[in-house]
């Protein structure tokens, strides 16, 4: 859920919402030319997810964005064959059709569900080594404001 400042910041910086379902919510900064999709839920169907990121893609057809924002910190559960579709799929997509490569993240503070994170992702690594994924300019974040500025 978001805090009182990274609301703070999305009127700061001129964020909109312009997409919510059950799962999420995406907020769209024209002036920032960036994109944050906050996920509501603790737990994300596959297909949910999968929508979401949809949405945001066909968002993108409208709003230019050069920083893709994630909070995820409502996630409670650790899902590998959403963040491998992510991951080999959505992302280099993404990247291939709109020139996005900065991705910024945010996630629960339990260790548990970060180092669950970094092993999907090595795993990813394995199983996809030429990805361009592997190239872009991911970053965790811990607030939504740190997300924007960095």
């Amino acid at each position: 859920m978001m805090t009182h400042d990274d609301l703070q910041a999305l009127q700061e910086y001129g964020f909109q919402l312009k997409y919510e379902d059950s799962t999420g919510k995406i907020y769209v900064s024209s002036q920032k030319e960036m994109f944050i999709c906050e996920i509501k839920e603790p737990y994300m169907p596959i297909e949910d997810f999968k929508n979401l990121l949809i949405q945001k893609g066909l968002l993108m057809k409208e709003y230019p964005c050069r920083k893709f924002i994630f909070d995820k910190r409502e996630i409670r559960g650790f899902h590998q064959p959403s963040m491998e579709w992510y991951y080999s799929v959505w992302k280099p997509k993404m990247q291939e059709k709109f020139g996005l490569s900065v991705h910024r993240k945010l996630f629960t503070k339990e260790a548990w569900f970060r180092k669950s994170v970094e092993a999907g992702r090595a795993e990813i690594r394995k199983k996809y080594p030429d990805s361009p994924c592997h190239q872009m300019d991911i970053q965790v974040s811990e607030t939504i404001r740190e997300a924007i500025n960095n």
